[in-house]
């Protein structure tokens, strides 16, 4: 977002996840809170403010919270291009978890999503 010139396009709370950064950048002391810390009591806490749906973005903080089985549910959006190598979408997980697909959708250009919630058993 720093390199982006444009209007800021969320209209709810941003939390920005980082055990790096000190400060939120200049210009987004308004816009974003920076957290840090366990994942399970910060998801609690978050949740005791009333933050009950939480939109986790980025590949090694969506495997963090997949390994403390923090997710939910996922949408998973297919790009069908192949870039020839890559890394893996969900990492290495240390317990295996169960989901159900909910919902898929194929787009006209061939992008297709799907709606994933946890399986409980």
């Amino acid at each position: 977002m720093l390199t982006l010139e444009c209007d800021w396009p969320y209209s709810k709370p941003v939390f920005v996840l980082s055990n790096t950064l000190n400060s939120v950048p200049k210009g987004y002391e308004d816009k974003v809170s920076l957290v840090n810390g366990d994942l399970k009591e910060l998801t609690e806490k978050l949740k005791s403010n009333g933050y009950t749906n939480l939109y986790i973005d980025g590949g090694v903080t969506i495997q963090s919270f997949l390994n403390e089985d923090l997710i939910d549910e996922m949408i998973i959006t297919t790009i069908p291009v192949l870039l020839g190598s890559g890394i893996s979408l969900f990492g290495q997980l240390k317990d295996t978890l169960e989901f159900r697909c909910t919902h898929s959708e194929v787009f006209s250009n061939g992008i297709s999503q799907n709606r994933f919630k946890r399986f409980e058993l």
